[in-house]
């Protein structure tokens, strides 16, 4: 497949969820302004400057020589740099530019100056991440990403795989460390991360764990009502201790001795699955949140070197994958931690070549830059936008990385040697 071929099929996967957002949506999004002439300058602000983000680059470039538009792309020093950001805003502002497409590296420090751009009549499209904002007066009318949630899923299960594959028991894993970025996305990858690896050991264990429900939590019940209960005792199964009490032992009264066995034994299964639940949760290690490969290096040793049978290390992006990386390697421990991380940097693609790494949740780039740009454009016409639009993912093994599928997906914009 030659770079034009390449390059062709990569639009066309960005049609294709283009498409699908289409049919799924009807169309309906949100859209705060007035239709405006074609053409113009839209600008493209990234959060830190890696392959990923040259990705997203080559994606947004693509459709604003399609749609007639002057990309102008900007990226910031590292995922926490929000300052950089400001200024950026402030230039699209200045330059009048039709659009900002962002990946905004804070969820509330932007806002302001976000909301002068929208005055300004600039329309704003989220990538990779969100901002806080007001659903009834949105400044952002999209958000183009991969669920960072499920992307936390996807590298639970396929750690567990991992884990399969190399001849061992869910049961048998020991503790699992984690190293999260400093940007609003490390959240949602942890907790999905979290909470899928720890229901797969606790079926090898033969325990459950409550059901997730997100919307309970969104209704202010906190994370106890999110798993079902409305305290941590009724969250994992328990009620009110109260029930235990006189009218409880008034209830036993009238038990027949057969009965009351029965419920003694109950009681002690369910006293028994409760220690395991929580002998799982305690396995799962949340180190320092790191916005440099050499502060995750540094963590990842203290990490490893302080807590007794690590079996799995997860790092939620480039950064952080690496520095767990670089410090197995150093420490001569390739093959003894399973590592699972984020994002295709070529280091990475060469750790996971060496065995250090086990293999990557590798986001969709070019079709975020692409289709944050094509949504940038219905915008500016007066075209309503999807509210949010979940670009997928891919995850990337020594087994499949070259794959033909999977090199389009790493290499977007490169051509065949």
């Amino acid at each position: 497949m030659n770079r034009n071929k390449k390059k062709s099929v990569c639009r066309s996967v960005a049609a294709c969820v283009l498409s699908v957002a289409m049919l799924l949506t009807g169309g309906c999004g949100r859209n705060n302004g007035n239709a405006s002439q074609d053409g113009g300058t839209i600008y493209v602000i990234a959060k830190q400057q890696l392959s990923f983000w040259d990705d997203v680059r080559t994606g947004a470039e693509d459709a604003g020589k399609e749609l007639g538009y002057d990309i102008v792309y900007k990226v910031a020093e590292g995922d926490n740099d929000y300052a950089s950001q400001v200024q950026f805003i402030q230039n699209a502002i200045r330059d009048k530019a039709k659009a900002i497409v962002i990946a905004p590296n804070s969820t509330t420090d932007l806002n302001e100056t976000l909301q002068k751009a929208v005055d300004a009549n600039i329309k704003v499209i989220s990538i990779n991440s969100d901002i806080q904002q007001d659903s009834m007066n949105p400044i952002s009318l999209s958000l183009v990403n991969s669920s960072d949630r499920n992307c936390g899923v996807s590298a639970a299960r396929n750690a567990a795989k991992g884990w399969r594959d190399k001849g061992k028991n869910l049961d048998e894993i020991g503790n699992v460390a984690i190293i999260g970025h400093t940007a609003s996305t490390a959240e949602q990858r942890i907790e999905g991360f979290v909470d899928t690896l720890k229901r797969s050991i606790g079926n090898a264990n033969h325990v459950t764990f409550p059901d997730y429900n997100p919307f309970a939590a969104m209704m202010g019940g906190g994370d106890a009502a999110a798993y079902g209960g409305g305290d941590d005792a009724a969250a994992y199964g328990g009620g009110d201790t109260a029930a235990t009490g006189a009218e409880g032992q008034e209830g036993d009264a009238e038990l027949t001795d057969e009965e009351r066995a029965a419920l003694e034994e109950a009681e002690i299964n369910e006293a028994v699955d409760e220690r395991i639940r929580k002998e799982i949760e305690k396995k799962f290690i949340i180190g320092e949140q790191c916005s440099k490969r050499e502060d995750a290096k540094a963590e990842a040793r203290n990490l490893i070197t302080s807590n007794d049978n690590i079996s799995i290390m997860f790092g939620t992006n480039t950064v952080t994958t690496l520095g767990i990386c670089d410090a197995i390697n150093e420490l001569g421990m390739s093959g003894k931690i399973l590592v699972v991380g984020f994002n295709s940097d070529e280091e990475e693609l060469t750790y996971i070549r060496t065995g250090v790494l086990y293999g990557v949740v590798v986001q969709n780039p070019y079709v975020m830059g692409y289709v944050g740009v094509k949504f940038a454009s219905n915008a500016i016409s007066g075209t309503q936008v999807s509210h949010h639009l979940d670009t997928g993912v891919t995850f990337v093994t020594a087994n499949n990385m070259n794959d033909e599928f999977v090199q389009l997906v790493l290499h977007p914009n490169a051509a065949d040697n």
